[in-house]
């Protein structure tokens, strides 16, 4: 089989060029490309593979957009474990909704196939630019704190990504390069543990990869949201350094060495970061989740808040890529661009979602049924043998014109019911993005409340440890009480006893708000989760009627270009 390289229509092994547009045609080595998904989605160029999966930029048959789609590799289909998890990543993505998370569309099965599709976006893998060279700290901590919004976000809606690294983050350019230069998309939610849904047991692939691993996933202790966190520090200490915060060669020794032994500090490894980014770092890195910041948010606080303070001093630029230590190779894993361009598609359209090509359909076999018609009258002309043909001919484009109509019909219906899939979307990321929002903020007021309850218990139980310790001199021998500290006399209180007093009852308001606060995220999300299940039922019924309607149109124009073929061949013969 031969595939045009600008519509990607497959021809035969015989066909050099393209009917539709003349382009020289190209042996079709992928048996997947050129195929259409769905009744809808054509495959015009391969993205990237994976061990389970290979991802396809796609064109929609009727509208002018573009798609990734991630298809599981067939062999694998037939694995329940595989297939599930597989489907599994379009429903976490589907509870979370953020501007840094690559957005699933669509989700199904179509002729034994499982598909994802995701939205297309025209980056670079973050993976691509460390190893061009290291990050200036500040663009660091600024993807890092997207990173972390896009975590808060998730581990709200109970999903913990468990394979956060360089290359399933994508960056947009989308500003100037000394304020804001990227935008962050966050993707690849293959291996994520959801809550509520039953733990699959998958082989090795379930540790996403050595070096990014949080020590307790390694371990075999139950993770959350801190795993996450542990990832994200690696990765900003590896855009900062170049290189890993262990010293490590191989996949076991990557996956022990956190067990065994400290991080490297990054200030060890360049110069020029600010002290409070490598404190945080190392937090982060901390082999107990215990002793990492509670949330992703405070993450995003601490590294703004490093940004703000530091960030007008930064005059460290990227060295060249020769001055940084390499990180030990590994091949990428998954991704849904092309990391060799960020080059927009040759010759693609420009999107527009509502533009359904109802009338290029009906003038291209208007167009070739006035083709049909003028060879026709030209074999009754020649009179003979040309005429009894050009007669059968003129039969068959008398039943292809009467099909004509009909295609229109049927293209129009699969124009409204695509513009009610469209809607219905357009709702579902709407209702998503505002409930999201909402969930962000009293997420992010939780997460202060919780830093600030954090900060009074230790207060509070420093101060009674100083007084205990003071307590114990009185029953002493004199020699060890006269190098005591000195206590009130007796019948005195301790006035440190009343700064304990009011830090209890600052705790518990604090609690009390914390509490408040965590009742109203448990019932927008609550809100959040139903409105997402009727519109899941909604948009299946929807999208069901759609992949129908194309398919019956796409039978019409087989039958148009079959019938019209037969007539041709006819003429043909009889030359």
């Amino acid at each position: 089989m031969k595939i045009c390289p600008r519509c990607s229509d497959v021809f035969g092994d015989d066909a050099a060029f393209c009917p539709h547009d003349g382009e020289p045609l190209k042996k079709n080595t992928d048996r997947f490309l050129g195929r259409t998904i769905a009744a809808r989605y054509r495959l015009i160029r391969r993205l990237g593979a994976g061990g389970m999966s290979v991802v396809y930029l796609a064109r929609h048959e009727l509208i002018s957009r573009l798609s990734a789609i991630k298809i599981l590799r067939p062999e694998l289909s037939l694995i329940t474990e595989h297939r599930e998890r597989f489907l599994r990543e379009a429903r976490a993505v589907n509870r979370i909704n953020h501007p840094n998370i690559v957005e699933i569309t669509d989700v199904g099965e179509s002729d034994g196939l499982a598909y994802l599709v995701m939205e297309y976006v025209e980056g670079e893998s973050l993976l691509a630019h460390i190893q061009r060279g290291r990050l200036a700290w500040t663009r660091a901590a600024r993807v890092g704190m997207q990173v972390a919004s896009a975590l808060a976000r998730a581990h709200q809606t109970g999903v913990i990504h468990r394979d956060l690294k360089p290359e399933n983050i994508l960056l947009l350019p989308r500003g100037p390069a000394d304020i804001e230069p990227d935008l962050v998309k966050l993707t690849d939610f293959g291996i994520a543990k959801v809550a509520g849904e039953p733990t699959l047991t998958l082989n090795e692939q379930l540790f996403g990869t050595p070096g990014y691993i949080a020590p307790e996933y390694v371990a075999g202790i139950g993770i959350d949201g801190r795993s996450d966190i542990y990832s994200l520090a690696v990765v900003v200490y590896e855009m900062c350094t170049g290189v890993l915060p262990f010293d490590g060669k191989g996949q076991s020794e990557l996956l022990l060495k956190p067990l065994t032994a400290a991080p490297v500090p990054p200030s060890q490894r360049v110069d020029g970061l600010p002290p409070d980014l490598e404190s945080l770092l190392l937090r982060c890195l901390a082999r107990e989740p215990a002793g990492r910041p509670h949330d992703a948010f405070a993450v995003h606080d601490a590294l703004a808040d490093i940004v703000r303070r530091y960030g007008g001093n930064a005059t460290i630029a990227p060295p060249r890529l020769s001055d940084v230590p390499a990180a030990e190779p590994r091949e990428p894993l998954e991704t849904i661009i092309d990391r060799k361009s960020a080059a927009p598609l040759e010759g693609r359209e420009t999107a527009n979602v509502g533009r359904v090509v109802t009338h290029e359909m009906s003038s291209r076999w208007s167009a070739a049924l006035a083709d049909l018609e003028a060879h026709i009258t030209k074999a009754r002309r020649l009179g003979g043998t040309h005429a009894r043909a050009a007669s059968r001919a003129a039969e068959l484009a008398l039943v292809a014109g009467e099909m004509v109509p009909r295609v229109e019909r049927a293209a129009k219906l699969v124009s409204e019911l695509q513009a009610k899939v469209d809607l219905l979307e357009a709702r579902g990321r709407e209702f998503r993005a505002n409930l999201g929002h909402a969930i962000d903020v009293l997420v992010h007021d939780r997460s202060r409340e919780r830093a600030h309850l954090d900060a009074l218990r230790a207060r509070r139980q420093a101060l009674e440890g100083a007084i205990a310790g003071v307590i114990g001199p009185r029953s002493m021998p004199s020699s060890q009480a006269q190098t005591a500290p000195l206590v009130p006399p007796v019948g005195h209180p301790d006035p440190r006893q009343w700064e304990i007093e009011a830090l209890a009852d600052e705790e518990r308001r604090a609690a009390l708000v914390d509490e408040d606060l965590g009742f109203q995220v448990d019932a927008l999300q609550k809100q959040l989760d139903e409105k997402n299940q009727d519109f899941e039922v909604e948009l299946v019924q929807a999208t069901g009627s759609l992949e129908g309607s194309l398919s019956a149109l796409r039978r019409l124009t087989s039958e148009i270009v079959r019938t019209i073929d037969d007539g041709i061949d006819i003429l043909q013969r009889s030359a």
